[in-house]
């Protein structure tokens, strides 16, 4: 299995490269702006283990480790939570622990440590590495680069003049679409929905939903006044 680190500067084409690997194969993609909902409890996620996070002994210390959100912005609420880093990092560690007991997986991430300072560097690399003896990692980065193209086994940079080539290594001018196949390689993602899963939905969207349990005790009581 591999590690490929592309890079390359501001409009280059780099997220364009993934995105174009992506029409190849389905594989776990995480992109550049993917986010949670952000009223969800960190400690609610089913299958995942929050106290693995590298800063959340900080929230045991506080005593708000059970109720943390997992925070941002959605449909221009924002909730107060972890920061943009730390849902980066929080991100990246559920893939992680979703596909440590599985094989092959191909597994994109763009811009992945956004926001990530240097302290958490060697959280990332140790976790990266594991992660490398059993998948096919593609990730694009502007963050501690020399860091990931050092322990990468792949590098590719592409340029913002010529869109039909790359660099692949000390590799000039290889041919982008057969880079592209190149990386396409890798098995499905498996998943089956499980008891916790559901509970984990009801629990967030309907129980946890002032507006969902609004209508329906309203509803309750309106079919209470025709009994």
């Amino acid at each position: 299995m591999t590690l490929t680190v592309c890079v390359g500067s501001s409009g280059s084409g780099k997220t364009t490269f993934l995105n174009d690997v992506h029409k190849q194969h389905k594989f776990i993609y995480i992109r550049q702006y993917h986010s949670m909902r952000p009223y969800i409890k960190v400690s609610a996620i089913p299958n995942f283990d929050e106290t693995q996070l590298p800063f959340w002994s900080t929230y045991v210390k506080e005593g708000t480790d059970k109720r943390i959100p997992v925070g941002g912005t959605m449909a221009g609420k924002f909730t107060a939570g972890l920061s943009g880093g730390q849902r980066k990092l929080l991100l990246f560690e559920l893939i992680y622990q979703r596909t440590l007991e599985q094989e092959g997986v191909l597994i994109v991430l763009d811009e992945p440590f956004c926001g990530v300072t240097d302290d958490f560097v060697p959280f990332i690399v140790s976790r990266l590495k594991v992660m490398k003896n059993n998948h096919n990692l593609l990730l694009v980065t502007n963050d501690h680069v020399k860091v990931l193209t050092d322990m990468a086994d792949n590098v590719i940079t592409v340029s913002a003049v010529d869109r039909s080539h790359v660099t692949v290594n000390k590799m000039d001018f290889v041919d982008r679409t057969m880079a592209i196949n190149a990386m396409s390689g890798g098995k499905h993602f498996l998943h089956k929905t499980n008891e916790e899963d559901l509970k984990f939905f009801f629990d967030v969207e309907v129980k946890g939903s002032e507006d969902v349990m609004g209508v329906v005790w309203f509803t309750l009581f309106c079919a209470g006044l025709f009994l």
